[in-house]
């Protein structure tokens, strides 16, 4: 017969534990781990009673369920200040870190003491303080177990150019106040591409941290890039300052000095032009860009742009009206300062510019005509004089408006969708 027994402990790992005086003593605590294949039960060898401050033997015993045991004394401090603490260089001690009651016995600790050990450097550091007429020791050691803290920036050179630590390095600093940095990389400046390169910053206590940034060697193949050439609006015949506010900068050499080609542009005559901007660097690698410059018009323009197209429409009334309802075609645009000349340049408007369009061709023409508008001003058209008696006529391209081409008075009110114009402001027109 085969027989299956279990005589391994479990395996346990304890730990020494210090406390207050008001601590209840639980098995637990002195565990910080423990593993076996049964399940398992923590007890105290014996029953303890904590008086005073003192450090005492705990008997602890961890049990599976076939009676294997793994058992330890644990060293039990009880006490109002802890022995020893450990402070790592560059940051302070505190009455916190060393009282296990801050509340009740913060007095029995000097602040001053405290600063004093702040202020010092890597070293052992004893306290002698009292309670009810006792003297107890604490010890703090200060020491200095971490690396400097190491900044880099990724770095981008010419492939004639060379790049030392210090290029890469963005910030170090460290808690001792000393750190020396290498450049532990060999770097192969024929290589043009992207290369890594280490860092390393080590402090007076020999703490050291590596660091890796990258390194882009590149070819000077780029020309000067323009800032400043936002679009020129000036009057006709002004003369053009090209030069101001613009600049020219290479990225390797710096300011560039740039040419400027105006031979296009005719500030005689209202339209936009492109002066061209051309500039070089040292190794004669050149960025050419355009300006745009916009001559503004004036009246003689508006004039001379009217006369020019009243020479491509027909004379009669009809044939003018059609040639702006078919050629402008409608947009949600007023035409700004002059709607005239928006709608002969841009060939588009809203009733507003048809009407005004259509008013100065019948003009070129020898007509006589007037702008009428509804009450409620929503639409635009005119009123015009045909073989002595007044009509009103529309050149906006809609089809509410294509129904009558000359009206009368009732007729015009009739595509209008129930709005009516003032009356008495107007002619009538039968």
């Amino acid at each position: 017969m085969l027989y299956m027994q279990d005589t391994t402990p479990p395996a346990v790992e304890f730990q020494d534990l210090f406390k207050y005086l008001d601590y209840e003593i639980n098995p637990n605590d002195f565990i910080i781990n423990k593993s076996d294949l049964s399940e398992m039960t923590v007890e105290l060898g014996e029953t303890y009673e904590i008086t005073e401050f003192g450090t005492y033997k705990v008997n602890v015993i961890v049990k599976d369920e076939y009676n294997n045991i793994t058992s330890k004394d644990c060293n039990l401090t009880i006490g109002w200040v802890k022995p020893e603490f450990i402070l790592e260089l560059g940051n302070k001690v505190t009455k916190e870190d060393l009282l296990y009651s801050v509340e009740q016995d913060g007095d029995k600790l000097a602040q001053e003491d405290l600063d004093t050990i702040n202020s010092s450097g890597i070293g052992e550091y004893k306290l002698k303080l009292k309670y009810d007429g006792k003297e107890y020791i604490t010890v703090i050691r200060v020491q200095d177990t971490t690396p400097p803290e190491l900044l880099l920036k990724d770095v981008s050179i010419y492939i004639e150019e060379k790049a030392d630590k210090d290029n890469f390095i963005e910030s170090v600093t460290d808690a001792s106040g000393e750190v020396t940095t290498t450049l532990l990389t060999q770097i192969d400046y024929s290589n043009i591409g992207t290369q890594q390169v280490e860092i390393e910053a080590v402090d007076s206590n020999g703490n050291k941290i590596i660091k890796t940034a990258t390194l882009t060697i590149r070819e000077d193949t780029d020309g000067p890039v323009f800032s400043g050439l936002s679009t020129i609006t000036v009057a006709k015949n002004s003369n053009i300052n090209y030069t101001k506010g613009v600049k020219a900068v290479d990225a390797k050499y710096g300011d560039s000095e740039f040419i400027v080609d105006d031979s296009k542009v005719n500030t005689s005559v209202a339209g936009t032009y492109y002066a061209t901007y051309t500039a070089k660097d040292k190794k004669g690698n050149t960025t050419t860009e355009k300006r745009k410059i916009v001559v503004n018009y004036d009246q003689s323009d508006v004039n001379a742009k009217v006369r020019e197209i009243a020479q491509k429409c027909g004379s009669g009334v009809e044939e003018i009206r059609n040639y702006v309802r078919n050629n402008i075609r409608y947009s949600h645009d007023w035409g700004g300062s002059n709607p005239v000349w928006f709608g002969f340049t841009n060939w588009k408007g809203n009733c507003y510019v048809h009407a005004l369009c259509f008013q100065e061709l019948l003009s070129q023409k020898g007509y006589t005509s007037q702008l009428i508008w509804t009450t409620d001003k929503t639409h635009y058209w005119n009123m015009v004089m045909i073989n002595g008696e007044w009509k009103h006529m529309d050149s906006t391209p809609d089809r509410n408006h294509r129904k009558i081409s000359i009206m009368s008075d009732e007729q015009r009110l009739s595509t209008l969708s129930g709005r009516t114009w003032d009356r008495s402001a107007w002619p009538s027109a039968k």
